[in-house]
């Protein structure tokens, strides 16, 4: 499966009016609501003021394409852009393979947790596996719940990315402190220090 992901930058103290417009969208676009296509809004908790991003997962980048040629031709979309026009000030769109199942977001308001770590020239492929590894870890001793493990099609080459989401940030701190205690995740460490050279965090609150 394919994630197509749009990080807008809403203008100042414009972000409850975009995420109320990019919630709008699957009643226009019949294509982002399809049974087929996961579609999500969310917003920052940590970087630039303020970031409002989407997510749609399909099952082939064709099928996006689709989408979205569909809906520039509904005749609500020009009366939508227009509002678009005056709450973003521009953005980038991103293009990730979903490797293994899509776990979907569970409800609205869970913080969703982005790890984006750079792997060593040619080193993806193990580098997914071990992020795949770490998914369960965190899944088993309760960091987070929903793993899922993307890779770059689009921008700086050999990315890998987990995300998970949870209820709240203290909990997520709380329980990966403990986890960092466990002879697996010091075991799964030093095998992920000699595939990887850097990484961040990003924090977003899912909106719809």
């Amino acid at each position: 499966m394919i994630e197509v992901r749009d990080v807008f930058q809403v203008k100042f103290g414009k972000i409850d009016q975009a995420v109320a417009l990019f919630a709008r969208l699957p009643k226009l676009s019949p294509g982002h609501a399809a049974a087929s296509v996961h579609y999500h809004v969310l917003t920052d908790i940590s970087g630039p003021m303020y970031t409002l991003v989407t997510e749609v997962v399909v099952p082939k980048l064709g099928e996006w394409e689709t989408i979205r040629d569909t809906s520039f031709g509904q005749p609500e979309f020009a009366e939508w852009f227009k509002e678009f026009q005056l709450v973003v000030e521009g953005g980038r769109r991103e293009f990730y393979t979903i490797e293994g199942d899509c776990q979907d977001w569970s409800r609205r308001e869970v913080v969703a947790v982005r790890q984006v770590y750079r792997a060593l020239k040619w080193q993806i492929r193990p580098a997914v596996e071990l992020l795949q590894r770490y998914g369960a870890l965190l899944t088993h001793f309760g960091v987070g719940r929903q793993p899922r493990i993307l890779s770059d099609v689009s921008g700086p080459m050999f990315q890998a990315v987990i995300e998970i989401e949870t209820d709240d940030l203290a909990n997520w701190e709380q329980k990966r402190r403990v986890l960092f205690r466990e002879p697996e995740f010091q075991a799964w460490f030093a095998q992920l220090r000699s595939q990887v050279e850097a990484g961040a965090h990003e924090f977003y609150r899912v909106e719809a």
